[in-house]
């Protein structure tokens, strides 16, 4: 709590000064959005729904300063979290064109808490200033936090918003000119019958409704409003999403699908009762797109055992390896795959860890290419499995990080990792990285 005090500090007295500086990088927002939340949810309280809903044309990159924006997304949604008991806490994000055709992100945070009375907001803003001397009391903080949000927002040459009324939540809005620096990314289309059982006006039933069509899967809604112990499927589904653990017990009798409960990391249901209730999955929430996804592709039937690439033009004979790329992230996927492709590899893409061990069970790979930051099981984990397995010893595992931190490196090495490729990485650093570890005679 001090050092973020002193940073904030730190900061306004930077922006005070005119020597805050801006930062222009390419980033996937959306995951930054979906990452902070998920930091964040521990925070939530126990009757608190949290909720990413990421606009499904949202651009796959943009332009900015990932620092300050997850700066800027922390502060609205600690507060939102800090102020709110019952109901739910969003994050939108969206964008759109303005007049001169300049690409602005909207990053919306909605909680249904205590709210903000009309003559308070007018000072929200300034530094060490809070809506009642009594809130400093009950909740703690030092009025920093949104203040510090409005300068680095204006330092972006962006806006911060509010609307608000006393005891019905708030609504704050970041608006930023941020460039598009690659366009959404379209999944490869689903097929198959989800049925979602939950509260009509549940941030699930809304994020279910904006994804699940876009990716082809057709979707039906159960509310659980008025009699949550007798739900009525009325249909055959393939799966059943819910967040009712108490409406599990309900289901299950009337259907053998998969069930997928969606709830805080702290309401996971015990072991004896997965098994009685199987097959069911647990998934925290916020749901991350990209978890999601992958979680329906299993379910569904339709996991790709694997992604080939054809003979580039350029490619010669001599370099044929086979390489297990564990990526979560479509774009990440695409560009490693294109760029290993022209340098003549095969590619089998994972999307976790736990998927990256059923390939190793199931094919011979002269590389492993690990992202060590993913859902479900991360690179590091991933490493430990396959070392202390004993099956792959000479099994090269290069990681891929955005961290170029020396302390990452040790760590990555601790893992079992043999080397190591920041990102973005450039198409001769691969090349380099494949040339070191996978000799040519080596490969089969």
């Amino acid at each position: 709590m001090l050092v973020e005090l002193l940073n904030d500090i730190l900061d306004m007295s930077k922006f005070d000064a005119g020597h805050l500086e801006i930062e222009r990088i390419p980033f996937d927002l959306g995951v930054l959005i979906e990452d902070t939340a998920n930091l964040l949810s521990q925070n939530a309280a126990p009757s608190v729904e949290l909720t990413c809903l990421i606009a499904p044309d949202f651009p796959a990159m943009v332009t900015g300063d990932p620092t300050r924006v997850r700066q800027i997304v922390s502060n609205l949604l600690s507060n939102a979290l800090k102020f709110t008991r019952f109901g739910r806490v969003d994050v939108r994000l969206t964008h759109h064109k303005d007049v001169s055709g300049e690409n602005r992100v909207r990053i919306e945070v909605r909680d249904t808490g205590i709210g903000i009375a009309q003559d308070a907001q007018a000072k929200i803003f300034q530094p060490f200033t809070q809506a009642e001397t009594a809130i400093t009391r009950q909740y703690g903080g030092t009025g920093l936090g949104l203040a510090l949000t409005n300068n680095l927002c204006e330092a972006m040459n962006g806006t911060l918003s509010i609307q608000s009324q006393s005891g019905f939540g708030s609504q704050f809005c970041a608006e930023l000119p941020l460039p598009v620096h690659v366009s959404a990314v379209t999944q490869t289309a689903l097929r198959g019958r989800v049925t979602v059982v939950s509260s009509a006006g549940s941030g699930l039933v809304e994020l279910l409704g904006n994804l699940l069509p876009t990716w082809g899967v057709d979707l039906k809604r159960r509310s659980i409003d008025d009699r949550p112990e007798d739900v009525d499927l009325d249909s055959s589904p393939d799966l059943v999403i819910t967040d009712c653990p108490e409406c599990l017990f309900a289901i299950r009798p009337t259907t053998p699908v998969p069930i997928l409960l969606v709830t805080a990391y702290g309401n996971f249901m015990p072991g004896e009762q997965v098994t009685a209730l199987a097959p069911l999955q647990q998934q925290a929430r916020p749901l991350a797109r990209n978890a999601l996804y992958h979680t329906l592709r299993r379910v569904l039937g339709q996991e790709e055992t694997g992604v080939r690439d054809t003979k580039a033009p350029e490619q010669t004979a001599q370099r044929m390896a086979r390489v297990l790329l564990v990526e979560d992230n479509p774009v990440n996927q695409l560009v490693a795959k294109g760029i290993l492709g022209k340098l003549g590899c095969e590619v089998i893409i994972s999307s976790h860890g736990g998927e990256a061990l059923e390939q190793l069970e199931q094919d011979h790979f002269d590389l492993v290419l690990m992202d060590c930051n993913m859902p479900v099981m991360d690179g590091y984990e991933a490493s430990r499995q396959i070392r202390s397995s004993g099956r792959w010893p000479n099994l090269p595992i290069v990681a891929l990080t955005a961290n170029a931190m020396p302390d990452e490196r040790e760590r990555c090495k601790a893992a079992g990792m043999n080397d190591y490729l920041a990102k973005p990485f450039r198409r001769a650093e691969l090349a380099g990285i494949l040339d070191q570890w996978i000799p040519i005679a080596d490969i089969r």
